[in-house]
């Protein structure tokens, strides 16, 4: 009898322990099958954000390309609608939105421009405008306005994005001039120091933590936080009024710096103080300026000789950030346009914040 009682404890016992295996494994199934279905709809909640991202592309090539024909606008500057700011809309009924805005990437220094050759002496007249345009509208400022007798380094973009840091830099303990080198020397192909302040790889290669020049045009701005001297207070003074672009030129159009940014202005020009060009952009006409209204606004100054063809009243390079989310899925684009008449193709894609 004793015995018959253990057996069916041991019994009993068995099919607790094989009921419990079961119930683990059956949920185990169950939340794996709700994640693989989570997945899945991400995944296509993703894919449909992929698309009204590319959508936004379709979007705002063809509104810009519209503006332009029918206003038969002579000049892109910041008071025309493409400036305002971002749109959003609703999508998939209200379960997604779609929202977008439009930056001119000759309203920035382009840090690539560093390594920009200086503008030849005799392209400054309405010949070379024609040529230095490259059929693209931008309008190079004329021999008048360049004061051929300034001085400086020798490296025109190593002067000017010196001039610009310092306009922000708080810390006097840093040189300017360093901080330009070192860069000028990271995206040159060459493995020569410009002076004293240079940085080659032999610089980069001896830390903690070795590492290369990159000998390359920079695909981002925040690259500069790996160049020497550089450090994130820095970047952080500067960050707005630096970006990239997959080329060395390196205009600014007047027509499109924030009176804010007055410095990116100012930084190309000789003979004039820093709250006259913020003045002038403040008081930007509707039609935005030429290179004969801006001068008179300013009332004094004139193009420095490191800024010889950097400034200019119209743009060819413009960049679209697009952010789309359906429900779960996330998807952001900053596209590369670039104007040509009326007619805008993006050049450049970058997927990700």
């Amino acid at each position: 009898m004793v015995s018959f009682q253990r057996n069916q404890g041991v019994a009993l016992i068995t099919v607790l322990v094989i009921f419990s295996v079961l119930s683990i494994m059956a949920i185990q199934i169950l939340n794996s099958q709700q994640m693989q279905v989570q997945r899945t709809a991400n995944i296509i909640n993703g894919s449909r954000a992929y698309q009204y991202m590319y959508g936004a592309e379709v979007f705002a090539t063809s509104q810009l390309k519209k503006f332009f024909e029918e206003s038969k606008a002579e000049r892109v500057h910041r008071l025309q609608p493409w400036s305002e700011s971002g749109l959003a809309f609703e999508i998939e009924q209200g379960l997604g939105q779609l929202q977008g805005s439009i930056k001119d990437m000759h309203s920035c220094f382009n840090i690539n421009s560093i390594i920009m050759e200086q503008q030849a002496a005799g392209d400054g007249g309405e010949e070379g405008r024609e040529i230095g345009s490259g059929g693209n509208g931008l309008q190079p400022v004329s021999e008048g306005r360049v004061n051929d007798g300034s001085e400086g380094s020798g490296m025109p973009g190593v002067d000017i994005f010196a001039k610009l840091i310092e306009s922000r830099l708080e810390d006097s303990s840093v040189s300017p001039q360093a901080l330009a080198v070192a860069t000028k020397d990271w995206i040159d192909e060459d493995q020569e120091p410009t002076g004293i302040d240079g940085a080659e790889d032999y610089t980069y290669t001896g830390m903690k933590i070795p590492y290369r020049t990159a000998d390359s045009f920079m695909a981002h701005s925040s690259e500069l936080l790996v160049i020497k001297g550089f450090t994130p207070e820095i970047y952080d003074q500067i960050k707005d009024l630096v970006c990239v672009l997959p080329t060395k030129e390196g205009t600014i159009n007047v027509n499109t710096v924030e009176p804010e940014n007055a410095e990116l202005v100012w930084m190309l020009l000789q003979d004039v103080d820093l709250g006259q060009v913020r003045q002038a952009l403040e008081n930007l006409p509707d039609e935005g300026y030429d290179e004969a209204g801006f001068f008179e606004a300013l009332g004094s100054g004139k193009v420095s000789k490191q800024g010889k063809g950097r400034l200019v009243f119209d743009s060819k390079y413009m960049l679209l950030t697009a952010e789309a989310s359906v429900n779960t899925g996330k998807a952001v684009v900053s596209s590369l346009m670039l104007k040509q008449d009326s007619e805008f193709n993006v050049i450049a894609r970058h997927i990700g914040e």
